[in-house]
């Protein structure tokens, strides 16, 4: 009788490889869509079963981290539209650029401000009143 079981393993190794990527998949399309990523949601997207996502710990830990990511920061946006670090930093710089040219025009407009109301003083007191 011939021995067939390393012929069945590399089957089951291939189904499984097969099984993650499509659970991989699934994480990523729900996270680029923008969807609520839960165990659940990834079996109906991907058309493996619970069981099997419990059994490959690092999926079900990207499924937590992604999870959690969206409860903290209440975010449900598609990567695609969300700011990456780099992003954000420019738009720091922008904005304390920003901020500085608008503290420069506030300064400069209350100088003006101060000479105005020094003129409209000697002028109020220059004029006689009647």
């Amino acid at each position: 009788m011939p021995d067939n079981i390393r012929y069945l393993r590399a089957a089951e190794q291939q189904r499984r490889a097969q099984l993650v990527d499509q659970a991989r998949a699934a994480i990523r399309h729900l996270d680029a869509a923008g969807e609520v990523i839960t165990v659940a949601a990834v079996v109906r997207a991907s058309g493996t079963s619970r069981a099997f996502l419990y059994r490959v710990p690092e999926l079900i830990e990207d499924i937590q981290r992604l999870r959690s990511r969206q409860q903290q920061t209440g975010q449900r946006q598609p990567v695609r539209q969300r700011m990456t670090d780099p992003s954000k930093e420019a738009r720091i710089r922008q904005l304390t650029s920003a901020n500085r040219e608008l503290r420069s025009e506030v300064s400069r407009l209350r100088e003006q401000n101060a000479l105005l109301l020094g003129r409209l003083r000697e002028t109020a007191a220059t004029t006689p009143i009647d």
